[in-house]
C-alpha cells in the first residue's frame, strides 16, 4: 500500500499544471506597455502561513513574463494585475480493479469497483484578472493550478512553470 501511495505522489509531481483557463482568446496583451499590481489584502496576507512567501514569488513569475514581452512595471500602470489565490487539500484516489489479479478460488461473493482514497496533497490555484486601468474593466482573466510541494526549490520552478504556461497560452490566443 505503501509503494502505491508514493508511486501517486510521484505522478502527481510529474503532471505538473493540471488546469489552465484563459477567458478572452482574443486579448491582445501587447497593446499595453506598462503594468502593476493592485494592492495587497494586508490583513489576509498576516493570517496565512506562507502567504506573503507565496505571493512574492507569483509575482515575480509574472513581472518575469511580462518583462519578457516588453511589458514594464510601473506606478501608473496601462494594465493592473489583481491576483487571486486558493489552496485546497485534495484526495487522492484509485480504482479497484478485480482484472489484476488471478484468484485460484471460486469468487461466488459481491464485489465492484470502487474509488479507493490513497493519500492527500495539496493543489495551488491562481487567478489573475487583467484590468485595463483606462476603463477600470477587467479585459482578461488567467486561471492555472499546480500541485504544491514542500520543498522550496521544487515549488518555486512550479510557480513559474505554472505562470509561464498561462502566459504561453494567452501568446497564443488559445
Amino acid at each position: 500500500m505503501r509503494t502505491i501511495l508514493i508511486l501517486i505522489l510521484f505522478i502527481l509531481s510529474i503532471v505538473g499544471s493540471n488546469a489552465q483557463e484563459i477567458i478572452n482568446k482574443k486579448f491582445d496583451l501587447k497593446k499595453y506597455s506598462t503594468f502593476g499590481f493592485t494592492a495587497d489584502d494586508e490583513e489576509f496576507l498576516n493570517s496565512h502561513v506562507n502567504a506573503k512567501r507565496g505571493l512574492e514569488r507569483i509575482k515575480n513569475a509574472i513581472t518575469f513574463e511580462m518583462k519578457e514581452r516588453g511589458i514594464q512595471m510601473s506606478d501608473d500602470p496601462e494594465l493592473l494585475l489583481n491576483l487571486g489565490v486558493k489552496v485546497e487539500e485534495k484526495v487522492q484516489t484509485r480504482e479497484t480493479d478485480i482484472r489484476d489479479m488471478h484468484y485460484m478460488g471460486q469468487r461466488n461473493y459481491h464485489w465492484e469497483v470502487e474509488e479507493v482514497p490513497v493519500g492527500t496533497y495539496k493543489e495551488g490555484t491562481v487567478k489573475i484578472d487583467f484590468i485595463d486601468s483606462s476603463m477600470n474593466n477587467m479585459v482578461n482573466q488567467a486561471v492555472v493550478s499546480e500541485i504544491i510541494t514542500k520543498n522550496e526549490k521544487r515549488m518555486e520552478k512550479r510557480i513559474n512553470k505554472m505562470i509561464k504556461k498561462a502566459f504561453s497560452k494567452m501568446d497564443k490566443g488559445k
